[in-house]
């Protein structure tokens, strides 16, 4: 059976095999953009405007690392102020993903009422205009350049970031209240996979082979469960339901608060008489970073080379999620299903909160 899967920023294509029980399932994304080839002998400062592009969701995530990536090469160095505003401006874009995936991409596999889908649109335009306060616009900012960020908040901004941070964690318990009602008929203890997390710390272990993201010769599951598997409330969820579909979806939900309250943390911290950039000294260099994008963990690599990018690559969190490897070695989401009843087969599937466009870059 062939299934095609929609509404995951693109589509793709499960291959299923067995009868009524998922067997093993092949996982197939169409086309390939060709972003790095873009990229190759471009002035280095390109890539801050090109790479946010491969996704309208986690743009931020990539202007991110495309920065952090640049500045590693040239050992260049920010001041506490400008990754306190870059933590800030990140973790708002994961509050929103969350909560968006939850009512528009998870919910509708269950509830059909198309109520949810307002809820989604009343917490991002909350988030959206808190990052614009700081980034100038969202989607799609360029704030965050190497050495630094181009803007040079107030107090006033502070303020008024708090505040929507404040008002969307106050809300917050709306939605653990609607995670019990997705699941009140969809069992709890669905789509358990390789029980493996990972949050990369280490670019040199990571290997591919034909597609499929090895680390230290594993396959692995990244994400907001990999990133929250030890706080006490997610490991009390994981307890009881282990890595199933209830844990991915409640760790997912239980970071946005988390985040949330990182964000008010970190603006206390501020000092705004701090440099907001340190000009780099521009050299022929390479190197690799990895960082935590909504998804999971995102990799990518440069090499620079008279100003020019001799090479880029880029590896997202849903090549390592979502890859297609073998029966007997699978990854996290072929995990997930292998078992699993094929009325389940959405659900499951999008629980792992899939990026078509990221994956075809």
């Amino acid at each position: 059976m062939k299934k095609l899967i929609t509404k995951i920023e693109g589509e793709a294509y499960l291959k299923v095999y067995g009868e009524d029980i998922v067997e093993f399932v092949e996982i197939e994304f169409f086309n390939s953009r060709g972003i790095e080839k873009i990229l190759k002998n471009r002035p280095f400062l390109d890539a801050l405007v090109i790479n946010p592009r491969i996704c309208g969701i986690c743009g931020h995530s990539h202007l991110l690392a495309t920065a952090k990536v640049i500045e590693k090469a040239f050992n260049a160095k920010i001041s506490r102020k400008a990754e306190i505003l870059r933590s800030v401006t990140t973790a708002f874009e994961i509050v929103e993903n969350h909560i968006k995936w939850f009512y528009i991409t998870l919910f509708p596999t269950q509830i059909k009422d198309k109520s949810y889908f307002f809820k989604a649109i009343e917490y991002s335009s909350l988030i959206s205009k808190a990052i614009a306060i700081i980034a100038g616009q969202f989607p799609h900012n360029s704030y965050i350049i190497p050495g630094g960020v181009t803007c040079d908040v107030t107090n006033l901004d502070i303020v008024k970031v708090k505040d929507i941070a404040k008002k969307v964690l106050d809300k917050m318990d709306e939605i653990f209240l609607d995670i019990e009602i997705f699941f009140e008929k969809l069992p709890k203890d669905i789509g358990k996979s390789l029980n493996r997390f990972l949050v990369v710390k280490d670019v040199s272990k990571i290997e591919e082979r034909d597609g499929v993201i090895f680390y230290d010769n594993n396959l692995y599951e990244v994400g907001p469960l990999a990133r929250m598997i030890n706080e006490k409330e997610v490991k009390s969820v994981y307890l009881k339901y282990e890595d199933s579909i209830y844990t991915r979806v409640f760790a997912r939900i239980f970071e946005a608060k988390f985040k949330l309250v990182e964000i008010l943390n970190l603006l206390e911290e501020i000092d705004l008489c701090e440099k907001s950039y340190i000009k780099p000294k521009v050299i022929n260099s390479k190197a690799s970073i990895s960082i935590e994008a909504p998804r999971g963990s995102l990799i990518h690599s440069i090499e620079i080379e008279d100003k020019k990018i001799k090479n880029y690559h880029i590896i997202v969190p849903t090549q390592i999620n979502l890859a297609t490897s073998t029966k007997n070695n699978p990854s996290a989401a072929q995990a997930a299903l292998m078992g699993e009843k094929k009325e389940y087969i959405d659900t499951i599937f999008k629980c792992f909160d899939i990026c078509s466009v990221c994956v075809t870059h």
